[in-house]
């Protein structure tokens, strides 16, 4: 299935050199499994829309795309930008077989998207989809952004240097819910907001008890190990977070 026999709007990003996500096109994310990407119409205010497909020599093409987006370029930091619209964890392939994407894949993915978030530029990713639960679940019981899954991957890949969360959802424009995860501007925004972010996991970590017990689980952790990376980053201003 390829967007091309379609609709004529899209094209193949590889055959588009000049455009900045043509690197998505044939980008490695697993063992013997490939990026096929395509590039769509613009919306209202110019960015693009594009889709990425899994390609595995094992399992063969998958019949729907991973994911649908939107990616922005501009001649300033805040109109350099990618937004995850829809995300797919579980693919039809062509050869008949359903596989449940790995988180190992989903992350390498999104570390290809961040590669087009410069510094001050924005990842945004959509939490209302049924693969993003835990993630919705946990910030509706007060989890703060970076204590999500979703924080987690955003960090993960660069774009959690501050992570806002859009949690009403509006619809047209607006679309779903989602988390928007900034690269950090130059050295003293990112030891301004990793202070900021220390002082929010350290608050919910030791005021979670009420919680569900897997969403206790699940958070927790990630907030421990997000408060270990801070304050090895921050180092003795850790203490003034």
């Amino acid at each position: 299935m390829t967007n091309g026999s379609l609709d004529p709007r899209w094209r193949r990003l590889g055959e588009l050199p000049d455009h900045p996500a043509a690197r998505w096109d044939g980008a490695a994310v697993g063992v013997d499994i490939t990026i096929e990407a395509w590039l769509g119409p613009s919306n209202a205010i110019g960015a693009r829309y594009f889709r990425l497909f899994l390609d595995s020599k094992e399992l063969g093409h998958s019949n729907e795309p991973l994911l649908l987006g939107m990616v922005n370029t501009g001649p300033v930091a805040g109109h350099n930008w990618v937004e995850v619209i829809d995300y797919r964890q579980v693919l039809p392939m062509d050869g008949g077989e359903e596989v449940t994407v790995p988180d190992s894949v989903e992350q390498v993915v999104f570390g290809h998207l961040a590669q087009l978030v410069p510094v001050g530029g924005h990842l945004m990713v959509e939490y209302d989809s049924s693969t993003r639960s835990m993630t919705a679940r946990a910030l509706a019981a007060g989890a703060p952004p970076r204590a999500t899954p979703l924080g987690e991957t955003l960090a993960a890949t660069g774009c959690g240097v501050a992570i806002r969360d859009w949690y009403t959802s509006e619809g047209g424009r607006q679309g779903r819910r989602k988390l928007q995860g900034f690269r950090a501007v130059d050295g003293d925004h990112q030891h301004q907001r990793d202070r900021e972010t220390l002082a929010a996991l350290r608050q919910f970590f030791d005021n979670s008890a009420h919680i569900e017990w897997d969403l206790q689980s699940k958070t927790r952790g990630i907030a421990e190990q997000a408060i270990m990376e801070l304050e090895r980053r921050l180092g003795p201003l850790a203490a003034q977070a």
